[in-house]
């Protein structure tokens, strides 16, 4: 009877310490925040088919508390040769307003930012919470892109086939 004991024992504390890095692993989570940056050769502020993407160019993830906009977490990357870009993020922040923005273009011919209807510069809001019902440590943000200083002479033909006033 007692070597039955020990044996319960034994495996009760196996058990313990099987669970134990989950629980430090949890109190710090730590997420993925992917995307994609590209060079809008149309200046339409959308994707389309002539959009290339940009290798090298720099994002920025900010975390903000409150109101006032103090910043409680902030991290930067590069784009790679696809133009997408993969930012490690620690903590939760549920009670943060987090977004990505574009930081510096890496093409000297597409650099300018879009600025028909943003009331800033462009960013992309991700959320960084496992309380929200979203599976997985992976965020995916919104594309961003520079435009370049002079749209392509292609883009006529996108804009009619996707039947969008130029004017507009």
């Amino acid at each position: 009877m007692a070597r039955l004991t020990q044996v319960a024992l034994l495996f009760a504390g196996a058990l313990c310490l099987m669970y134990l890095p989950g629980i430090t692993h949890s109190a710090a989570p730590k997420f993925f925040v992917e995307g994609k940056v590209y060079c809008e050769v149309c200046r339409a502020n959308f994707i389309n088919k002539l959009s290339e993407p940009m290798a090298g160019a720099r994002v920025r993830l900010e975390c903000r508390g409150d109101e006032a906009g103090n910043i409680t977490y902030s991290v930067e990357g590069e784009t790679n040769d696809k133009g997408l870009y993969r930012l490690p993020v620690e903590g939760d922040h549920e009670e943060e307003l987090c977004e990505i923005t574009l930081v510096k273009s890496s093409r000297p011919d597409c650099d300018d930012l879009p600025d028909e209807g943003w009331a800033e510069k462009p960013a992309s809001r991700v959320t960084l919470t496992s309380h929200n019902g979203i599976q997985g440590d992976t965020r995916n943000a919104n594309p961003l892109g520079f435009a370049k200083k002079v749209a392509l002479p292609q883009c006529s033909e996108i804009f009619k086939e996707l039947a969008v006033d130029q004017d507009l």
